[in-house]
């Protein structure tokens, strides 16, 4: 592997960088994204080989990842590129994950207009620790591969069947696995009172607005029974809970 040194902040492999981490459509046109760290680098690198790694020292290589190009930066580089004030010393360029077949899949989640990246990243987090099976995100949600949405996640966005598209592609993969869609909404009947027959698509929704008309006219309104408000819960928390409960049968 060839390895060069840079150390100007103008650098065009700098920018360039820069601009995979900030820019949605940026990373969409490349194909490609910015993961961070020794623990996410070592875990990913050996599935999705990075084009480039950027290190300040060679030795934070982990052994077994190779890439086309390596890089060797200063701090003052190393800061700018990952945008962190204390960054770990190692980020890498990775092919973006193609989106993954939902054929057969049972138990998947929906995310509606969610546009927090730090709730986007914790569902998808909450969704592999609880046994779903996959994360479907719908056109105006936040991109999963938003820095914020990466970090929250903690690696369970390259772990968990992901795919993105439209209410028309969530519609035909709850008709073609024959799942039950099921949507938070306050109006909703109460989650003990509705009996589920099938796998289960269950949608999030921004907090702000409540349940899209899409998301009511495919999907069942259930409403968590607690002491408090659901309302007053954000959507990862309430999602959790909701996942929690549907997968264990209450």
């Amino acid at each position: 592997d060839m390895v060069r040194h840079v150390t100007s902040l103008q650098h065009e492999l700098v920018k360039h960088l820069i601009k995979l981490r900030q820019n949605h459509d940026y990373r969409v046109d490349h194909q490609s994204l910015i993961i961070d760290g020794i623990k996410p680098i070592t875990e990913l690198g050996r599935s999705l080989k990075p084009k480039v790694i950027v290190a300040w020292d060679e030795t934070l290589i982990p052994e077994g990842i190779n890439a086309d190009d390596v890089v060797i930066v200063n701090e003052s580089v190393m800061k700018k590129i990952s945008g962190m004030a204390t960054p770990e010393g190692l980020l890498a360029e990775i092919p973006m994950p193609k989106p993954s077949s939902f054929k057969d899949k049972r138990y998947i989640v929906a995310l509606d207009k969610v546009g927090d990246p730090g709730n986007v990243g914790t569902i998808i987090r909450t969704a592999l620790a609880l046994g779903w099976e996959g994360v479907f995100v719908l056109d105006e949600s936040c991109d999963p591969f938003n820095e914020k949405a990466l970090r929250a996640a903690r690696g369970a966005t390259f772990r968990l069947p992901l795919a993105w598209g439209s209410w028309n592609d969530l519609k035909k993969i709850i008709q073609d696995n024959k799942l039950d869609g099921v949507v938070a909404d306050l109006e909703g009947s109460k989650l003990q009172d509705v009996k589920f027959k099938n796998g289960i698509c269950l949608v999030l929704s921004n907090e702000a607005q409540g349940a899209s008309k899409e998301a009511k006219k495919l999907c069942q309104p259930v409403t968590i029974d607690m002491a408090g408000d659901m309302e007053s819960l954000n959507v990862a928390v309430a999602g959790g809970i909701l996942m929690h409960a549907l997968k264990s049968g209450f």
